[in-house]
């Protein structure tokens, strides 16, 4: 994946006016069935809606789009494509789950949607002109912060670290310092812990069992790790740095690490909202969650990233991780008239001025598209990732995605929920994640031809 920064990515200044409008009428006269979009995404399953019913108000073509709760993705579409209710517009997250649905993705490299698109590296595509997928979300993840919580614990005179700015906490003996001393602090701080909940809940555990993995896996393999190539050898390098990090998120909570396995996203996600925690682990997406809670507490301009560490030398150096993994794709299996309609949507979605409008205000994505250079975001987390990148760190890539399979995630994020309740030591963790990858590696390996 090419790496190129958030600011270039706003700051583009292509122009998108010839593909504005871009529905033709003969797509509308000639498509009278209920278009289905399956989404990947829960945390924008209200915004999807409200998209749905927008496009319907101005084309008159009936549009579903339906959310697959978290974690089931892939059993949904599966279910679905078996059904009267096949989505033409589903999305693939790595090249493990192209492969199994190769034979359900039509060519996009005749579609509008495609010749928006800054770059192939926001493909996933055969090498030879066939585009099966287009990545339609940029995505930052790291620690999210409340500003205005770290500067009054900085300028506190109980404070017992040197670190005097969120600039200081880019290692972990910096972050695990301030974090301690913030837990000793809180009741002067006003919060009732410093993490939100590590919501460890099964279909709820995704930020620690793919996200936060994807750190100690850079680690292992280094930069120069070929993303969408074959699932390489795990030895779990940095487990020691993988339970450093969860250990200060279950130490230093709202929540005992006992009651992790009820807490969801939502739940942690609120609790920073309302302001009852300073940090919380998640990436640019929760920001429409964030902005959504009653009574939210935190101020916009205060909700900032710090990156994740972990305690391995060069760590200082890094910022957040990024991805364009989800790919947007049409159904080959959909009629011809169907797939015309899909293609029509995507385009009217990311090009007219009411799809750009939602996109940037109510999903909050940020594309790989030059038709959204124009587009006004308001999310803080954007600017956020920005300055972290203009400071010159250095992005973490998807690494994440060469995980093999959602059976070994599933299994690693039950066996951390054991840990936190104390329920399985650390070291019968890694090796059980060790001795699963090489099993679900193998396979998943074999599968896809590697």
């Amino acid at each position: 994946m090419a790496k190129k920064t958030l600011s270039w990515l706003l700051a583009a200044t292509m122009t998108a006016s010839m593909f504005a409008g871009c529905m033709t009428a003969n797509a509308e006269e000639s498509f009278s069935g209920t278009l289905r979009w399956l989404n990947y995404k829960p945390e924008v399953a209200d915004a999807m809606n409200e998209i749905a019913a927008a496009y319907t108000e101005e084309t008159g073509i009936d549009m579903k789009i339906e959310t697959a709760a978290s974690g089931q993705y892939e059993a949904t579409l599966t279910a679905r494509m078996d059904s009267t209710e096949a989505p033409a517009i589903f999305v693939v997250d790595s090249t493990n789950m192209l492969n199994t649905w190769k034979d359900y993705i039509s060519d996009l490299s005749g579609t509008e949607l495609y010749s928006y698109c800054m770059d192939d590296s926001y493909t996933l595509n055969d090498g030879n002109g066939y585009i099966y997928g287009v990545s339609y979300a940029l995505e930052h993840w790291g620690i999210i912060a409340n500003k205005a919580i770290l500067e009054a614990y900085f300028a506190s005179p109980n404070k017992s670290t040197e670190y005097t700015s969120v600039d200081d906490l880019y290692t972990f003996d910096a972050l695990k310092a301030v974090v301690e001393d913030m837990t000793a602090l809180k009741d002067e701080l006003g919060i009732q812990g410093v993490f939100g909940s590590t919501s460890l809940k099964a279909g709820d555990d995704w930020r620690y069992q793919t996200h936060l993995m994807n750190i100690p896996l850079y680690w292992e393999w280094g930069a120069d790790t070929d993303v969408n190539g074959a699932i390489p050898d795990f030895t779990f390098a940095y487990s020691d740095g993988m339970k450093n990090i969860m250990d200060l998120y279950l130490n230093n909570s709202v929540v005992e690490p006992t009651l992790v396995g009820t807490k969801s996203v939502d739940d942690s996600m609120a609790e920073f909202a309302l302001g009852q925690c300073a940090m919380i682990q998640n990436g640019d997406w929760a920001w429409n969650t964030i902005s959504s809670t009653e009574g939210k507490a935190v101020a916009d301009e205060d909700v900032i990233f710090i990156p994740i560490s972990i305690g391995v030398d060069g760590e200082a150096d890094m910022g957040l991780s990024v991805t364009g993994s989800q790919y947007v794709c049409i159904n080959s299996q959909s009629d011809e008239a169907t797939q015309k309609a899909a293609a029509d949507f995507l385009s009217w979605l990311f090009s007219s001025e009411t799809g750009k409008a939602m996109v940037a205000e109510k999903l909050q994505f940020v594309t790989p598209f030059t038709t959204m250079a124009d587009a006004t975001y308001t999310n803080p987390l954007f600017a956020s990732a920005n300055s972290i990148a203009a400071a010159g760190k250095k992005e973490y890539p998807p690494v994440c995605n060469l995980i093999p399979n959602q059976t070994w995630k599933d299994a690693f994020g039950a066996n951390m929920l054991m840990y936190a309740q104390g329920q399985m030591e650390w070291d019968d963790v890694v090796a059980a994640a060790v001795d699963s990858w090489a099993v679900e590696a193998e396979y998943t390996n074999m599968a896809n031809g590697n």
